[in-house]
């Protein structure tokens, strides 16, 4: 009884993934289209992975999928980026590289933690210090702005 519960939970987890994968492939497209769309997507694409890592904890595709998704969410649309998503995009990748994700987890997770370092310093107005942990959410949530 326990394995078939792992076993659809993990299926579940599966299916929200590449729900995902889809909605954002969809998102990119209008992101890509839309001068300031950027800001109003991703969200519902960050919700389900974030719904199949809790589901599936071991899910590291749902994971490497979750650093590009924060990545792109970190852009605040003005040459500034917010510090505690990005932070939040990096644990992700860096759990993904810990963790032995397959080869293209791993180099996703590469080229998230990549393209965080290459943002100018000062592109990330506020410090890391900025950012809190809400219990009931997977993400933090920048506590004041600069």
């Amino acid at each position: 009884m326990f394995i078939a519960v792992v076993l659809a939970a993990a299926t579940l987890s599966q299916q929200l993934t590449a729900a995902a994968e889809d909605l954002l492939k969809i998102e990119k497209k209008i992101a890509a289209s839309t001068e300031g769309a950027g800001a109003l997507l991703y969200q519902d694409v960050l919700s389900l992975l974030d719904e199949a890592i809790d589901h599936d904890k071991t899910n590291l595709h749902a994971r490497a999928r979750a650093a590009e998704v924060l990545l792109l969410m970190s852009d605040d649309g003005d040459g500034t980026f917010d510090v505690c998503t990005l932070l939040d995009a990096r644990n992700e990748a860096e759990y993904v590289l810990k963790h032995g994700g397959e080869a293209s987890d791993a180099d996703l997770a590469h080229k998230v933690i990549r393209a965080i370092q290459e943002i100018p310093p000062d592109a990330i107005p506020d410090p890391p210090s900025a950012c809190e942990k809400d219990e009931d959410q997977r993400h933090g949530t920048k506590t004041h702005s600069s």
